[in-house]
């Protein structure tokens, strides 16, 4: 008799593993920072943490050409609101001397 693990057994043990391995990475930052706290020691664990960083910044990268379109959108409206309201402004027209008198 053959000894089989589901499938759903497999994925709890994965998530078990991933789970049990990032908390110790970060206990072991934490550790390491809280003991020392100089530029050397934020170098190590950014050298020694970056294959855990990287999956979570490269979904933050691809947000960066939509962050950018927003930030360029919002600044066009605002500067839309501006001329429109400075084209009926009348305190910012030019003033000719045969006019005021």
């Amino acid at each position: 008799m053959a000894y089989t693990v589901g499938v759903e057994n497999g994925r709890a043990a994965l998530w078990t593993m991933v789970g049990v391995a990032v908390g110790f990475k970060l206990f072991g930052a934490a550790l390491i920072l809280l003991h020392d706290s100089s530029p050397g020691a934020w170098a190590f664990v950014a050298a020694t943490h970056w294959p855990f960083v990287l999956p979570l910044a490269l979904p933050l990268l691809a947000l960066l050409p939509l962050l950018a379109w927003w930030w360029r959108l919002a600044r066009v409206r605002a500067k839309r609101r501006r001329l429109i309201a400075a084209e009926w402004r009348e305190e910012d027209l030019p003033t000719t001397p045969y006019l005021d008198r």
